[in-house]
């Protein structure tokens, strides 16, 4: 990547793609100076070990003031925390004489579900209307590591019991897709600016499965006999409200996720194989290796 010291700077850097962005940059032996935006709470241990030049900063988010001087000098942005924040990181940005934002948001914008869809599309087309400067990439699913906040779950669950709740018939297309492919892709994005500015990318899983097939993969992989129940969706958006205020966070399922089991969630990743040469994993694969780090643990 052709940049001087702090002319990268990265928000979320202690997220999941971030992990796997990092040791892309390790392993092509990148030598500049980054400036990583953070929050006071974000758990950023596993990143002073890195054999990388990271300078964390401490900022608030909800402070323009505050962001737009974290970001003096700064030539590109890759903003890979919550799409919440994206208008406040680019308005900042844009103010502090950021000239490439490069913004990590969600297919969920496709979503027919208004409730699940709405704050992501009056974000993101408020952004493309007003600012030209900016690539979106929008992955699917994000799994891959004990830092997943979809699969974990679900794995952790399934070994704990011997039944997993299948909300609907499970038949729904999804594409998962592993956080290690998306670090790779923003490193491919960044090496190809010239093609990847002003485009917006979906960058899905390799393989369209459907869900039933995911949760079979997952228990295969844990070597372990799971019975899956069905059940209807009226009553799964019932039982999905009340697991989440038993359980909290502990419930693998959120009650948006349980909506969009009546929809197909497949996306083309074409153009982003075509203009950065991304070539994300099959399933298969991924949930293994993220099944073996969970034994491991």
């Amino acid at each position: 990547m052709d940049f001087e010291d702090h002319d990268l700077l990265v928000t979320g850097a202690s997220g999941h793609s971030a992990k796997y962005f990092f040791e892309r940059l390790i392993a092509e032996n990148y030598d500049k100076k980054i400036k990583c935006l953070i929050r006071k709470n974000s758990e950023i241990e596993h990143l002073k070990h890195y054999n990388l030049k990271l300078e964390f900063i401490y900022t608030d988010f909800e402070n323009i003031d505050s962001l737009k001087n974290s970001m003096a000098g700064v030539k590109t942005v890759l903003h890979i925390a919550n799409i919440s924040i994206s208008s406040a990181v680019v308005k900042a940005g844009t103010e502090a004489g950021v000239d490439w934002f490069i913004c990590v948001h969600t297919t969920g914008r496709y979503s027919k579900f208004r409730g699940a869809s709405a704050e992501y599309v009056e974000i993101e087309d408020g952004l493309l209307n007003k600012y030209p400067n900016l690539t979106i990439l929008r992955p699917t699913l994000i799994y891959g590591s004990s830092m997943d906040q979809n699969m974990w779950k679900i794995i952790d669950f399934m070994n704990s019991y011997n039944f997993f709740p299948v909300f609907g018939s499970g038949k729904n297309l999804m594409q998962p897709v592993n956080a290690k492919d998306l670090g790779n892709a923003y490193f491919n994005v960044l090496q190809n600016r010239s093609t990847t500015l002003g485009k917006q990318y979906n960058l899905s899983g390799k393989d369209q499965v459907t869900y039933i097939s995911i949760l079979k993969e997952t228990s295969s992989a844990l070597g372990k006999k799971v019975f899956f129940i069905h059940v209807p969706i009226w009553i799964s958006l019932i039982s999905a409200y009340l697991m989440n205020m038993l359980l909290g966070s502990r419930f693998p399922i959120s009650v948006e996720q349980v909506q969009r089991m009546t929809e197909d969630k497949i996306f083309s990743f074409e153009s982003a194989s075509k203009d950065f040469e991304y070539a994300p994993m099959n399933f298969k694969d991924g949930i293994r290796r993220e099944v073996d780090e969970f034994i491991n643990k």
